[in-house]
């Protein structure tokens, strides 16, 4: 039997969503990296004034059962970044020395070391949770010119599947209208902000939309 339809026969069974309201879906919530000691996500748009065009909040009548979640990094080599290129801007799983290559570039690799915690209405969901689960390096990483000494091939980071560096959870429930607090504990204050590039962490949830849920 297809995996999507046991899943949701469980959670509908679990959680009491009727099976025909659950649609596959994702949520994501992107934070620039400037000095922080923490990186704190939003993930409902009642929360937060300006989206950027590649996020997906969770509105206020809405719910979404995650399954799966990860933490993942961008970088764009602009200040100030147009629409064009956020949506072009690739997620990477990994502190990759090609791509973070800013004065601070390197010291995203800190994110790696810190853990992620997540309280839903002030109980405590995940307390602590490794940020290390999601690191993935692929064999074939990103570079310029590979085996040549000058011009020749530009090879990409590698992407084995749809859930590479997503991490698997209990079906949970969350909507629009709950306290939700979404944060990677750093730990001590880093410095990640570039004069010439926006470093991003990008956190990403798979899982299932109920529209309208509240109504």
């Amino acid at each position: 039997m297809n995996s999507i339809v046991s899943e949701k026969r469980f959670i509908s069974q679990t959680l009491g969503v009727p099976y025909e309201n659950l649609s596959q879906s994702y949520l994501r919530s992107e934070t620039v990296l400037t000095t922080q000691a923490a990186i704190d996500f939003t993930l409902q748009t009642n929360k937060k004034q300006a989206a950027l065009v590649t996020e997906r909040l969770l509105n206020l009548n809405d719910e979404f059962v995650v399954t799966h979640f990860t933490v993942g990094l961008k970088r764009i080599a602009s200040d100030t970044p147009t629409d064009l290129q956020q949506l072009t801007a690739p997620i990477l799983t990994y502190d990759n020395s090609t791509a973070f290559v800013g004065t601070n570039g390197a010291n995203v690799s800190s994110i790696y070391n810190s853990d992620l915690s997540w309280t839903i209405d002030r109980r405590e969901f995940i307390p602590q949770f490794p940020m290390r689960a999601f690191r993935r390096v692929p064999t074939a990483q990103q570079g310029a010119d590979v085996g040549y000494t000058s011009s020749g091939v530009d090879i990409a980071d590698g992407f084995d599947n749809g859930l590479y560096a997503f991490y698997p959870s209990e079906p949970t429930r969350i909507n629009g209208r709950q306290t939700i607090d979404l944060s990677v504990n750093l730990g001590s204050s880093v410095t990640f902000d570039d004069s010439s590039n926006s470093y991003y962490a990008v956190f990403e949830a798979r899982g299932y939309l109920v529209v309208n849920a509240a109504s």
